[in-house]
C-alpha cells in the first residue's frame, strides 16, 4: 500500500484596476480561485491581492512582486488566478512571465482549472492585444461620465476626503482645508514656497504624503513642490478643484515600452473636460486670482517673458558626476542633490533638507565641476601626506577594534552578496530569454558585479584577524596605498567623468561633507575615507572590456566606516 502523495502548494493571485471599481472584486477572484484548488486537490498556502492597480505595470504592484519572489524561492507550485490578464495585460510581459513561472518549475492555472501551455498563453495575449484599446475607451468612457456628474475618478487631492460609499465623490476636510488656505493667503501676501513649506515642518502640520498613505502616517516634513507643482504637477497653489472646477483629461500618462516608466504628456485643448462643482470650493475666487497673478510675475522674473524654465541639456544626470551621491551638508549631515545649474550649465549641489522642505540653514549652492577639480589639485595633498596617513591608520586601528565585535556585519555583507549573485544569476537568464535589447541588464549586472566586489572586500577584512592583517607601519601598505592615490590623481586629471575613474573615486572616498561659506569665498570641505582603500584594496575595477559601461558603484551602507582628512 503507497503512501498518499503530498498536496501540491498553490497561491492565489487577485486584481482589479480602478478605484472606482468595488473591491468585491477581490473577493470574488479569491473564492473562485479557491474552489479551482479545491477541485483539484492543491493546497492553498498564501493570496496576493493588488486593488486598483493597472495590469499593465509591474513596478506599482507589491502584490505581484511578492508573488515573483515567492517564485524565485520556490515556496508553491501553483499560480492560480482568475484570467491571465490579472497577472498582467501586456502580450509580452504574460510570455515572459510564464518563462519564468516554467523555469522555476512552477505552474499557472485559471479557472478552467487546467493548466496552461504555451498555446493557452499565446492565445490570451492575442485577445490582450486587441481587448487593451477596447478596455481603455470603456475605461475612458466611465470617467468621463463620471466626471460629466461631479465626480473624480482619480485620487483625492489635499483638504479633501472620499465619501464613504460613493466611489468618485468627495467631501472637504475642514482641517486640511484650513492648510490650503493659509497656504494662499501667505502666498498672495509675498512669502515663497520654500518659507511656506519650511514653517509647516517646523509646526508638524502633517503633508499630504503622510495624509494619503497610511503606513507615513506622522510625517509632518513639506517639500516646497507640492505647493507649487512641477513640470506636470499643478500643486497646491494651481489645484483648480480648490475654487469649485474640475478639471479631467489635461493630461495622459503614457507607458514607455523600453523603461516602463510612465510618463506626462498635455492634452489638446479640445480634449479638456471642465466641470465645475461649487459645493467643493474652499478658496474665494478674488483670492484665487491673486495667488495666479503673483505666480506668474514670479514665473516671468525668474524665467523670462515665456515663464516657463528653459533647460540647459549640459546638465548630466546624477549618477553621471563622480561627486554624485558623495556631497553631505556640514550643517544637517543631510544628503546634497543637484539643485541647479551654473551660468556655463555645470551642476550645482545644495542641501536637500535646504532646499526642498526648508529644513536646513545651509542654503548656498556649490559648483560640482569647481569642487571637483580643487578635489583633483588637492587629493594628493591631503591623502598622500604623512600626517594624513598616520591619521588615517590610528583611526583604521581604533574602528577595527570595535568591529570586531560585531557580528552581525558580517552576516548581512553575507546576505547581500547572495541576493547581489542571485540578482546577477535572475539578469543573466533575462538576457538570455527576452527579445529586449540587452543593453539595461547588462548595466544592471554591471552594477551588482561592481557591488559584489566592494562587499567581498569587506568580508575580507572582517575575516583577517589581528595576526594576518598587515601592519600599517610595514612597507608593502605605503606603497600599494600610494600607487592606487596617484593612479586616481592622474585619471582625474585625464577624464574625471570616465566610468572607472568614478568607480576608483567612491571605492577612495566614503563622502565628502561640505561646509558653509559666504558667497565668493573658496571652497571648505572634508573627505572621508573608504575603510576598503586603507588595507590595499585595488581601486580601480579590473579585467573589464574596454568600451563596457560599467554602472556607477552602488553604495553600500552597512559596516560604513568613514575616515577623516582635514581640509
Amino acid at each position: 500500500m503507497t503512501a498518499a502523495s503530498p498536496k501540491m502548494r498553490a497561491v492565489l493571485y487577485a486584481r482589479y484596476s480602478s478605484d472606482m471599481q468595488k473591491a468585491t472584486s477581490i473577493d470574488g477572484q479569491l473564492l473562485l480561485c479557491r474552489k479551482v484548488a479545491e477541485r483539484n486537490n492543491l493546497d492553498v498556502v498564501d493570496e496576493f491581492v493588488d486593488a486598483a492597480k493597472s495590469g499593465l505595470t509591474e513596478d506599482a504592484r507589491d502584490g505581484y512582486k511578492r508573488l515573483l519572489n515567492g517564485v524565485r524561492n520556490h515556496d508553491f507550485n501553483v499560480v492560480i488566478v482568475e484570467h491571465f490578464d490579472r497577472l498582467s495585460r501586456d502580450p509580452a510581459t504574460i510570455q515572459r512571465l510564464k518563462q519564468v513561472f516554467e523555469f522555476n518549475g512552477v505552474e499557472l492555472m485559471d479557472q478552467k482549472g487546467i493548466y496552461a501551455t504555451a498555446t493557452d498563453i499565446s492565445i490570451a495575449s492575442l485577445y490582450n492585444t486587441i481587448y487593451k484599446p477596447q478596455l481603455a475607451d470603456k475605461v475612458r468612457r466611465g470617467h468621463d461620465n463620471a466626471v460629466a456628474n461631479g465626480k473624480i475618478p482619480g485620487s483625492y487631492a489635499y483638504g479633501y476626503r472620499p465619501r464613504p460609499g460613493a466611489p468618485g465623490e468627495r467631501l472637504i476636510d475642514k482641517n486640511e482645508a484650513k492648510i490650503v488656505l493659509r497656504i494662499f493667503k501667505e502666498y498672495a501676501s509675498g512669502r515663497s514656497t520654500r518659507n511656506i513649506a519650511a514653517d509647516l515642518s517646523r509646526e508638524g502640520v502633517p503633508s499630504p504624503g503622510a495624509t494619503r498613505h497610511k503606513n507615513k502616517a506622522g510625517r509632518t516634513i513639506w517639500n516646497h513642490q507640492c505647493i507649487t507643482g512641477g513640470r506636470h504637477g499643478r500643486g497646491i497653489i494651481g489645484n483648480e478643484l480648490y475654487i469649485g472646477e474640475i478639471h479631467w483629461n489635461v493630461r495622459s500618462t503614457i507607458l514607455n515600452p523600453e523603461t516602463q516608466k510612465k510618463q506626462k504628456r498635455r492634452n489638446p485643448e479640445e480634449r479638456h473636460i471642465i466641470v465645475k462643482n461649487p459645493e467643493l470650493r474652499i478658496i474665494p475666487q478674488a483670492l484665487w486670482d491673486t495667488v495666479q497673478k503673483v505666480r506668474s510675475a514670479r514665473a516671468v522674473h525668474m524665467f523670462g517673458p515665456t515663464g516657463k524654465p528653459q533647460r540647459r541639456s549640459m546638465i548630466p544626470r546624477n549618477n553621471e558626476h563622480p561627486l554624485a551621491g558623495v556631497l553631505r551638508c556640514g550643517v544637517c549631515n543631510g544628503y546634497m542633490r543637484i539643485a541647479q545649474s551654473s551660468r556655463n550649465g555645470a551642476p550645482r549641489a545644495a542641501c536637500a533638507n535646504a532646499h526642498q522642505r526648508g529644513t536646513c540653514e545651509h542654503t548656498r549652492s556649490f559648483d560640482m565641476d569647481v569642487l571637483l577639480e580643487d578635489v583633483s589639485v588637492k587629493i594628493d595633498v591631503k591623502l598622500l601626506s604623512p600626517k594624513a596617513i598616520e591619521e588615517a591608520m590610528s583611526a583604521w586601528q581604533e574602528e577595527r577594534k570595535k568591529d570586531r565585535k560585531k557580528v552581525s556585519e558580517r552576516t548581512n555583507l553575507e546576505r547581500r552578496r547572495r541576493t547581489l549573485t542571485a540578482e546577477i544569476e535572475r539578469l543573466s537568464y533575462a538576457i538570455a530569454n527576452s527579445r529586449r535589447k540587452p543593453d539595461e541588464l547588462l548595466k544592471r549586472i554591471d552594477e551588482c558585479d561592481m557591488e559584489r566586489e566592494n562587499v567581498d572586500a569587506r568580508l575580507q577584512l572582517l575575516g583577517n584577524s589581528s595576526e594576518n592583517v598587515i601592519p600599517f607601519d610595514h612597507p608593502k601598505f605605503g606603497e600599494l596605498y600610494r600607487s592606487e592615490v596617484r593612479k586616481l590623481v592622474t585619471a582625474l586629471k585625464i577624464n574625471s567623468k570616465a566610468i572607472e575613474t568614478r568607480v576608483a573615486f567612491r571605492n577612495l572616498i566614503d563622502c565628502i561633507v561640505v561646509h558653509p561659506v559666504r558667497k565668493r569665498m573658496p571652497y571648505e570641505y572634508t573627505p572621508y575615507l573608504n575603510s576598503a582603500a586603507l588595507c590595499g584594496m585595488k581601486l580601480f575595477p579590473e579585467n573589464r572590456r574596454k568600451g563596457e559601461e560599467i554602472g556607477m558603484l552602488a553604495y553600500y551602507d552597512n559596516g560604513k566606516s568613514g575616515k577623516s582628512v582635514s581640509s
